[in-house]
Parts: C-alpha cells; sequence; structure tokens
C-alpha cells in the first residue's frame, strides 16, 4: 500500500518534469557568435528561392503563413527587413518522421512481470503506440560569408489538422526566443 501511495504521489512531479522538457534544440557557429551582434537587417527566403536548394514540402497557403510570421517576430525582436543588403537571409523547413513507442504496463512491480518471472497471471501488457512527430527548422545564413551559422529545430507531435496562425506564430517565437544565443 505503501509503494502505490508513493507512486500516486511522484506521477504529478513526473507530468511536471515532463512538461518542462523544451522541443526546441539549437545549434549555432561559435566562431560567428560575434556577428550575431552586429546583425541589424534581414531577409526571409521565399518558397521560389527555397526551391532552388531543398525540396518543398508544405502547401504554398502554409509556407506564406510562416514567411509571414518569421518577418513579424523578427521585426519584434528588433530586426529590420527593409533595407538594400540584408545582414542575414532566414530559411526554413519541415521533416516528419513516424515514431514507434513501446509502453510494457507489466502485471505487479518489476520482479514479478519479466523473464523468468512470470508473476501471477504469467502475462504482459504491451501497449505499442505510431504517431507523426514532425520538425520545423528556421537557419539563419550569415549573407557575407553565405555560411549556415544558427539553426534552430522545434519537434512536435503532429495532429491532425494544419496548425494555425496562432500555433505557427508560437512554434516561431519559441524557436527564435535562443536567437542570437547568450554570451
Amino acid at each position: 500500500m505503501k509503494t502505490a501511495s508513493r507512486i500516486l504521489l511522484l506521477l504529478p512531479l513526473l507530468f511536471a518534469l515532463v512538461g518542462c522538457v523544451s522541443p526546441v534544440r539549437v545549434d549555432y557557429d561559435r566562431e560567428a557568435a560575434q556577428k550575431f551582434y552586429s546583425y541589424q537587417c534581414f531577409e526571409v527566403d521565399t518558397r521560389e528561392q527555397r526551391s532552388n536548394y531543398q525540396d518543398i514540402v508544405l502547401s504554398p497557403i502554409v509556407d506564406r503563413r510562416i514567411e509571414r510570421e518569421l518577418n513579424a517576430v523578427l521585426k519584434m525582436r528588433g530586426f529590420s527587413n527593409s533595407c538594400a543588403k540584408p545582414d542575414f537571409r532566414v530559411t526554413f523547413n519541415t521533416t516528419k518522421k513516424t515514431v514507434t513507442e513501446l509502453n510494457d504496463l507489466g502485471v505487479g512491480p518489476s520482479p514479478y512481470r519479466r523473464y523468468p518471472y512470470r508473476g501471477y497471471g504469467g502475462y504482459s501488457n504491451v501497449q505499442i503506440d505510431q504517431y507523426e512527430e514532425g520538425t520545423f527548422i528556421v537557419d539563419i545564413i550569415d549573407e557575407a560569408s553565405k555560411e549556415l551559422v544558427w539553426r534552430g529545430a522545434y519537434v512536435k507531435r503532429l495532429g491532425w489538422h494544419a496548425p494555425t496562425d496562432a500555433e505557427i506564430r508560437e512554434i516561431i517565437i519559441e524557436t527564435l526566443a535562443q536567437f542570437p544565443p547568450a554570451g
């Protein structure tokens, strides 16, 4: 009985910790980090520009939404997109993959549910969950050197509907929150 009550007390803590895991991963060129603070002006690659160097998988409607939100969020962060020569270019891409999770719900405490300990019933309850996981990637390319200097990737379990403007904006805000990187 004590074990069950301890587990019930730890479940909310576990859910709180899982909720704190960020879906954003960032990588950047440490040698180019000083350039980030001199950046003032940007340009977001259009669908046509991106089609020259990557496969386009999104619909033109979603592409326009993302381009519009990237422009708005970067302007909100103090950058300008109305200059003759941008300091950096912004491009984006998406990928998706099928993820399979195996959850062994077991029978009773761990020593009683695995081989050779079959427990009381001798069976195991395995749940298989397959879903699509999408990754939204934002790349910052230094215009002078034409090199990738910053990449942010946002990973999320995909739903049945296309993301709304508000969801796209939230994803972009969260992804670009770490650009430019702190010292």
